[in-house]
């Protein structure tokens, strides 16, 4: 029966943390089996393996500089994948037609955002002529009323014997006190 540790005896036994032992193992394709809970676990030889890329690693390699013996997922050769010029037409018009499309939606949506912001500005202005018109004919009944006010005072002034103080006088009195 082959023994199997975690992750956490092995990076113990190899004094590094546990990440390391698991980007490792993922790098160099360790295939290991894994518990109920997805734990990885390690057998004899993949603690072996991981001691030989510790120590290459203080040598100063780097990882894609590190030999194991034996074929690496980045030391295989990768095969190129033909795909039939039909097909790959095929797909690539599909594609085209659908970024079309959502290009129209797109400036569609725009317009329709647009439309919409300018029929509110438009509310809103007409919201505010309707309170600058009201404003004004507060504003006018406001100065009628003074007028009105000015001409009762001005003839209830008192009349000022000698001529001391004249009705032009008076009258630019009362406007620098006046609003």
């Amino acid at each position: 029966m082959v023994t199997t540790m975690k992750t956490k005896e092995v990076s113990e036994i190899l004094g590094v943390n546990s990440t390391t032992v698991q980007r490792w193992a993922k790098y160099f394709g360790l295939v290991c089996e894994t518990n109920e809970h997805g734990h990885f676990l390690f057998t004899n030889e993949h603690v072996e393996t991981m001691r030989k890329v510790q120590i290459q690693l203080q040598q100063g390699k780097r990882m894609k500089e590190i030999q194991l013996g034996f074929n690496q997922p980045n030391q295989v050769e990768k095969k190129e994948v033909n795909i039939e010029t039909a097909n790959y037409e095929g797909k690539l018009e599909e594609v085209i037609n659908r970024v079309g499309e959502l290009d129209r939606k797109l400036s569609q949506k725009a317009d329709e955002v647009v439309s919409y912001q300018l029929l509110k500005h438009r509310t809103e202005l007409e919201d505010m002529i309707k309170l600058i018109k009201s404003l004004e004919g507060r504003l006018s009944k406001i100065e009628e009323r003074m007028q009105d006010h000015e001409i009762s005072e001005e003839r209830e002034l008192p009349m000022v014997v000698g001529g001391s103080v004249t009705k032009n006088k008076w009258r630019s009195l009362m406007q620098i006190f006046s609003f």
